[in-house]
């Protein structure tokens, strides 16, 4: 009797597992990645060797819920010039269905900022694109997803020490 019931108790924890795991995946399948775009860049500091800038990403969460970033890597390029990249390691909330504002502090070299600036001055704009991954907590579990954003940058007053 007491082998019966240590039988039943291992198919229960086996059935849990497998329910556990199932879950899991399906969480997986549920997450869609958030959409990031460049909205805007502010100047600083600015000196003979670089500076400080603050990158503005809008970053919308397409799920039905609210998802907590935790890690963001991130690419910032120029055309095909490469201008930013880096890490931020604090939580910011995705609100479902809206879209959040991420300030990305960045630092520069002047041999990047005077190759994006030229290239700003010849057409009045940039295209840019901007790749990286984005670790979120989601009520399925943790996921690291990339994503990637493409656009048009022409404001240029943002580019003014402020």
């Amino acid at each position: 009797m007491n082998r019966m019931k240590g039988k039943g108790v291992l198919v229960v924890l086996v059935c849990a597992l497998a329910a556990s795991s199932a879950c899991a995946s399906l969480g997986r399948s549920m997450f869609a990645t958030p959409t990031v775009t460049l909205k805007d860049i502010r100047m600083k500091a600015i000196g003979l060797q670089g500076g400080a800038m603050d990158v503005i990403l809008s970053v919308t969460n397409p799920n039905d819920y609210r998802l907590d970033a935790t890690h963001l890597t991130y690419n910032l390029f120029v055309d095909t010039l490469k201008v930013a990249f880096g890490e931020i390691k604090q939580t910011a909330t995705l609100e479902a269905h809206r879209t959040n504002e991420i300030v990305v502090p960045v630092t520069f070299s002047i041999q990047e900022l005077v190759r994006a600036t030229q290239l700003l001055s010849k057409s009045g704009g940039v295209d840019y694109h901007v790749t990286g991954e984005v670790t979120a907590t989601t009520p399925g579990g943790s996921f690291t997803r990339p994503y990637a954003g493409m656009g048009h940058f022409d404001n240029i007053q943002s580019l003014r020490p402020r």
